[in-house]
């Protein structure tokens, strides 16, 4: 009986834990962690993406090659098949369906809404995926002591940061995020990084 008083009580105690004390301003570990991956220009990464808008829901895997202005992004069916292919450049903005068949827009969030359903924000996902803000405009977020963001909201998405590794990206050792949410209204995506 002793033995399993103490174990609850053991139980109770971890989950009562307190979180890291968390700040809404930018202390020069979170001003130093953004301009060193405010330089980083490219990326390639794998992630699983979870996605949930009007009561539907579905998963997919994703592969994403970021480099300056263009992105090039593959979306699978959980079963491995090619869903939509993203491409995006400087001029313009292409998602080729399962299809086959290609369509146009003026950027990436107004074309997945129109044909998959919900908006994916690729102008800022850019930044967010690493934990950052991007530069266009005005954001508010709260960092923990080490620098890392832990909530930012930016062009009216909420982002949560759940969990960050060490990670090396293109020579820059840095602390990214692996489990990303991103929601607006009700548009609610999920990020778990894979690979970078």
């Amino acid at each position: 009986m002793a033995a399993s008083c103490l174990l609850a009580m053991t139980l109770a105690a971890c989950s009562t834990l307190p979180k890291p004390p968390v700040s809404q301003t930018a202390n020069s570990a979170a001003q130093q962690r953004m301009q060193t991956l405010a330089a980083v220009q490219q990326f390639s990464l794998q992630a699983k993406l979870a996605v949930q808008y009007s009561g539907k829901g579905y998963t997919a895997r994703l592969e994403w090659q970021h480099s300056g202005q263009e992105d090039h992004m593959r979306i699978f069916s959980p079963l491995g098949q090619q869903v939509a292919l993203i491409q995006r450049t400087a001029q313009s903005v292409t998602l080729t369906d399962q299809n086959g068949k290609q369509h146009h827009a003026n950027d990436v969030a107004s074309l997945t809404e129109s044909l998959l359903g919900w908006r994916l924000p690729l102008a800022g996902l850019s930044q967010w995926i690493l934990g950052i803000p991007h530069s266009g405009s005005p954001y508010q977020a709260s960092y923990v002591a080490s620098g890392e963001p832990v909530t930012l909201t930016q062009d009216d998405w909420r982002i949560e940061y759940e969990d960050y590794q060490p990670t090396a990206l293109n020579g820059t050792n840095a602390s990214l995020p692996y489990t990303t949410r991103l929601q607006q209204q009700d548009i609610r995506l999920k990020l778990v990084i894979q690979h970078w």
